[in-house]
């Protein structure tokens, strides 16, 4: 999947300034891993290389904390991990959680409650735990649409209930009492599994086959904890999620989803009226859209990090190449968009590294320890 191409410490992204790369945050999906989900051999030796420069290293990723541990397997030196667009963020090596923040958990219901009126795969990202739910009434093939409503709501008639409609970005107070559902997990630890699918109905297998790219299938099976009613087991939580997430199956439903319910007010705390935002809608590249918190963003955990150990925005590199990775590409001094981003992930960056396919994070990498080799033989 990776290139071949010898990397050498050398200053591939034509790095410029006064000031020594002493930061480098990177996204995972898109960035540091390729299509393949792997982290190329050549990304961890320039991380390795970087650390032992002097410069620090952390992942900023949507991925929830469970969803780390091929990272930390490939890369055990890594310590800082800003979960969640930066909702969740650990501390690796003392166990620690140094930030957390969720949802309130009555606007998060309300949401959940849109998004389940669609039809699509909708998940709670609730610390190191990512609860999902398949559409009960969804089935990939018409002949199998009948079968998999009656399977999905054997025994339970949550599915009786009238759908919500569709309201704009605002807390509504309706709400109703619901009993929590019983989970059950999936482990598929590679594509065609058996072990795996004897977990799963048919029904099942059909619509992860529709949701989930190939390329991400296995991880989304591994790592996410099933439950028949996902609204039930979120009331039954004593707090609210970091970020909720679809999966919408087909292009004309994400095209529905982002006209229904994502304003032209990201990012802000207020919308045009004056009335309190409570949710951003994030474009992402695997076929999923993020509901993430307006203010709390991958931007404004490397800013904490950062502030933290008294850096400044120039001595911070930021890698990424989706909609979520803009808040911190706006905030670093040496932005790198990946050459697989999209046009106005590129354009929000002051470089571009080539893709996560070809050495993309590496190349930046050892731009940065070249650029510091420079700078230091001018002291």
């Amino acid at each position: 999947m990776s290139s071949t191409e010898t990397l050498q410490i050398k200053n591939y992204i034509g790095l410029t300034g006064d000031k020594p790369i002493r930061f480098i945050a990177s996204d995972v999906d898109g960035t540091l891993v390729n299509d393949a989900k792997a982290i190329p051999n050549e990304a961890i030796e320039a991380i390795r290389a970087a650390r032992e420069s002097g410069i620090r290293v952390a992942i900023a990723s949507g991925r929830a904390w469970n969803e780390m541990n091929d990272v930390i397997e490939k890369l055990p030196c890594l310590r800082y991990f800003m979960c969640t667009n930066g909702a969740y963020v650990m501390d690796k090596d003392e166990k620690r959680t140094l930030f957390h923040v969720t949802f309130d958990k009555e606007q998060a219901l309300y949401l959940l409650r849109k998004l389940l009126t669609y039809g699509v795969y909708v998940e709670a990202y609730v610390k190191d735990k990512i609860f999902g739910m398949y559409p009960p009434s969804r089935c990939i093939t018409p002949e199998r649409l009948c079968a998999c409503a009656d399977e999905s709501n054997e025994g339970d008639d949550s599915n009786t209930k009238s759908s919500y409609s569709v309201m704009n970005n605002h807390i509504s107070a309706d709400t109703e009492g619901h009993l929590p559902g019983e989970t059950h997990d999936h482990y598929a630890l590679a594509e065609g599994d058996a072990a795996a699918h004897t977990k799963m109905s048919e029904c099942e297998v059909e619509q992860s086959n529709f949701f989930f790219r190939p390329n991400i299938r296995p991880f989304i099976l591994a790592t996410r904890t099933m439950v028949p009613d996902l609204l039930a087991h979120m009331e039954a939580l004593d707090e609210g999620p970091e970020k909720m997430q679809i999966f919408y199956g087909d292009e004309p439903m994400r095209q529905r989803i982002l006209q229904d319910l994502r304003d032209e007010y990201q990012g802000m705390s207020h919308d045009g009226t004056g009335r309190e935002r409570f949710y951003d809608v994030l474009l992402s590249s695997e076929g999923n859209l993020e509901f993430v918190l307006p203010h709390t963003t991958k931007g404004t955990a490397v800013e904490a990090l950062a502030n933290h150990w008294q850096f400044s925005p120039d001595e911070v590199m930021t890698l990424g190449d989706s909609e979520n990775d803009l808040s911190m590409l706006r905030f670093a001094g040496a932005s790198v968009a990946m050459g697989n981003g999209k046009p106005n992930i590129k354009e929000a960056a002051r470089y571009v590294t080539t893709d996560n396919n070809h050495h993309g994070v590496a190349k930046a990498i050892y731009s940065a320890i070249a650029y510091n080799d420079e700078l230091n033989k001018l002291l």
